[in-house]
């Protein structure tokens, strides 16, 4: 018996619930950035597949936290991360205002964790979608099968 899959079939689904995720975290959307840049691509082979988040680099900032100069916390986020402003530079850069930057340079910013709940929902949707995709194909074979035992 023979069942085929198909993993690509799944990966426009699977990046609109990372996508989801990253809404549902409380991260507010300044330019859209990071996304447009959340994406689920698939790796590997049809036979075992490999499904990977990718995002823009600051993603994991803002998933973990990052530690001020000053104080703040970090969350030790997705894959126990953490991060902190080493105080070696005067200031981050970006297009936000002066005053935010300067905030966020000495307090840090706060985690707001969606990397795992991301991963946690695609990993169920592919096992959904799978299973959906795979039960008409086992039907197929089985029907296929009784017939022509009883010929």
């Amino acid at each position: 018996m023979q069942v085929e899959l198909d993993p690509y079939e799944f990966q426009n689904l699977l990046t609109v619930i990372a996508q989801e995720e990253l809404n549902k975290s409380g991260i507010k959307q300044q330019t859209g950035s990071l996304f447009r840049s959340c994406q689920v691509t698939v790796e590997g082979t049809a036979e075992e597949p490999v499904y990977v988040l990718e995002f823009n680099d600051y993603g994991l900032f803002l998933d973990a936290g990052v530690q001020g100069t000053l104080s703040g916390r970090t969350g030790a986020g997705y894959d126990g991360q953490s991060y902190r402003y080493s105080g070696q530079f005067k200031m981050i850069g970006g297009n936000l205002p002066y005053g935010a930057r300067v905030n966020i340079y000495k307090f840090g910013i706060e985690p707001r964790p969606w990397v795992q709940n991301a991963i946690d929902a695609i990993t169920d949707a592919a096992a959904a979608g799978f299973e959906q995709q795979l039960t008409p194909q086992i039907e197929e074979v089985i029907v296929r099968t009784i017939e022509s035992v009883n010929k």
